[in-house]
C-alpha cells in the first residue's frame, strides 16, 4: 500500500475521526513509506504503549505487576522517542523535547499511531 492509498483510507474511516494530531501523523505517513519498518516500529510501539496505559489506568498504582507495566510504558515511549529522533524529520524535534507540551503532544500522537495501527491490523484480515 502505497503512502498517498494509506493516508486516503484510513483517513476516510470513522476511526480517524478521533484523531488528536491528524495533521502531524499525516506528515509522517506522508514522508515515511507505508511499508517502512520505521513505521511499522512507531506503530507497534504506540499501541503497545497505548494498552498498557489503558491498563495501568483502568486498573490502579495497587495490582499486581503495576511497576513492571510502568516501566514498560515508559521503555515503549522512549522506543517511540528515540525512532523518532533517528529519523532526523524537522518537525519531530517537538515531540523529542521534554516540555510538558512536546510530552502532551507526544501522547496524542501516540494514541493516532495506536489507532492507526488497529486500523492496519484490520485490514491485513480483509
Amino acid at each position: 500500500m502505497s503512502s498517498e492509498t494509506l493516508i486516503t483510507d484510513f483517513f476516510s474511516t470513522p476511526d480517524s475521526k478521533g484523531l488528536k494530531e491528524r495533521e502531524l501523523l499525516q506528515k509522517l505517513i506522508t514522508i515515511l513509506p507505508a511499508d517502512s519498518p520505521i513505521l511499522y516500529d512507531l506503530t507497534f510501539h504506540a499501541a503497545f504503549a497505548k494498552r498498557i496505559f489503558d491498563i495501568i489506568r483502568r486498573e490502579g498504582p495497587h495490582t499486581q505487576g503495576f511497576e513492571r507495566m510502568q516501566q514498560s510504558f515508559m521503555e515503549s515511549v522512549e522506543k517511540i522517542r528515540g525512532i523518532l529522533r533517528e529519523t532526523k524529520i524537522d518537525f519531530t524535534e517537538d515531540l523529542i523535547s521534554s516540555t510538558p507540551e512536546s510530552r502532551a503532544r507526544l501522547s496524542r500522537l501516540i494514541e493516532d499511531l495506536a489507532l492507526l495501527k488497529n486500523w492496519l491490523v484490520g485490514q491485513d484480515g480483509q
